[in-house]
């Protein structure tokens, strides 16, 4: 008699929205000159953590808005009520996906039960980054600032690693599958991934049975992928597809900063 199909999830998600891209030049705008975080809109978060090389660490890792977090917690209550369940957590190190990480965990009840696996593996083409890689919060860091990091994991890809790393587009869909095939081994259940536009496209991707596209369809492709973006591949005995994913898609609207004194001119 034939056995049950041993059936797994793959979530993969893009982070929520980023203060840099929002705002712009953010940091003289929230910065005093005492390196004091302060608010300037409701879009921007109360407090921010400290980082050891001060707000300029923030400059090219940025954090999320309010509404990015908010987006993410949307996302994870949509999963949540699908009763679909998580059982490991991978994420790259950049801020506003570790962010965009515990907002979901949250959502889903999970945020003190499951540590988020700090994958540098996860990150972006690094042709993207020419001069250098973001110098991210360590795990120490994110944990004294009341993130659930799994400070034990040992990562796919280290930061040295990549640091050193020079790579094609092929390249980066392979290390992108070498991170999804280890979490995959490593684990027995469902898994979520947090990333960047890119990582639904390339964690997917050989998993699949598809060879990577080049670096112009793949841009195209990821153009198209929003924040908190959602993606879900399923197997039945170690066969991967693409489905469609437990939740509704999420659609918003910019919304300009508002100068309330020009009804005085």
């Amino acid at each position: 008699m034939k056995g049950a199909d041993h059936r797994r999830n793959v979530l993969i998600m893009r982070h929520g929205e980023r203060i840099d891209f929002t705002f712009g030049s953010w940091l003289p705008f929230c910065y005093d000159e005492a390196g004091n975080y302060i608010q300037r809109d409701l879009n921007l978060p109360k407090t921010l953590p400290r980082r050891k090389d001060g707000p300029k660490g923030y400059l090219r890792d940025s954090p999320l808005t309010n509404v990015g977090a908010f987006t993410a917690s949307v996302v994870g209550k949509a999963i949540l009520e699908k009763n679909i369940s998580i059982d490991d957590v991978y994420c790259s190190p950049s801020f506003r996906c570790i962010q965009t990480c515990s907002s979901f965990l949250e959502a889903i009840n999970k945020k003190d039960e499951l540590k988020i696996k700090i994958e540098p593996g996860l990150f972006e083409w690094l042709v993207w980054y020419p001069e250098s890689l973001p110098d991210w919060m360590s795990a120490e860091e994110l944990t004294a600032a009341g993130y659930n990091i799994d400070e034990d994991y040992k990562p796919f890809v280290s930061e040295k690693e990549l640091r050193e790393a020079k790579e094609t587009c092929e390249q980066f869909y392979l290390r992108s599958a070498f991170v999804s095939r280890g979490a995959l081994s490593s684990t027995t259940g469902n898994i979520l991934i947090v990333g960047h536009s890119a990582t639904l496209e390339t964690c997917s991707h050989e998993l699949i049975g598809r060879k990577p596209r080049s670096a112009t369809e793949m841009t195209k492709i990821i153009q198209k992928i929003p924040y908190c973006g959602l993606v879900q591949l399923t197997s039945v005995d170690g066969k991967w597809e693409i489905v469609e994913p437990p939740s509704l898609p999420l659609t918003h609207s910019a919304n300009q900063r508002f100068d309330w004194k020009i009804l005085l001119n």
